[in-house]
């Protein structure tokens, strides 16, 4: 090989580096969790569980401590803009697909950590873990 070929695939070889570790922005969590594991994450002192449920569903079962703002709500991305995006979010649902969707559109607006309760609150209590009413 030649100089110059040499020299561009090292020019492309520090841009790539410098792309993926200073400016492809901050790197967040967003992954889909067990009931044990998503237990565990509640205990992290700035942890915020948040119900994505309607506020019927939410007067029914709930996960202790959890807050309620309904994924189809017209305010929900409202509600979303006002919350401190460095704290870790433990998202659920009835059984996981609207959570997964709060999920996607927190990630998407910056949220640093999110995790989504895989198969939601039907999963929770089939697993045996604690509800409130």
């Amino acid at each position: 090989m030649n100089n110059k070929v040499i020299i561009a695939i090292a020019v492309v070889a520090v841009l790539v580096f410098v792309y993926m570790f200073f400016l492809s922005g901050p790197k967040s969590t967003a992954e889909d969790v067990t009931p044990e594991k998503f237990s565990e994450l509640a205990k992290e002192p700035d942890a915020v569980i948040l119900d994505v449920r309607s506020a019927f569903e939410f007067g029914g079962d709930k996960i202790k401590g959890a807050q309620n703002m309904s994924y189809t709500s017209s305010g929900f991305k409202a509600y979303l803009e006002k919350l401190d995006k460095k704290k870790p979010y433990l998202v659920y649902c009835a059984t996981g697909s609207r959570s997964v969707g709060a999920v996607k559109q927190m990630k998407s607006m910056g949220f640093e950590q999110v995790y989504n309760l895989k198969g939601g609150i039907e999963h929770w209590k089939s697993a045996g873990m604690p509800v409130v009413r």
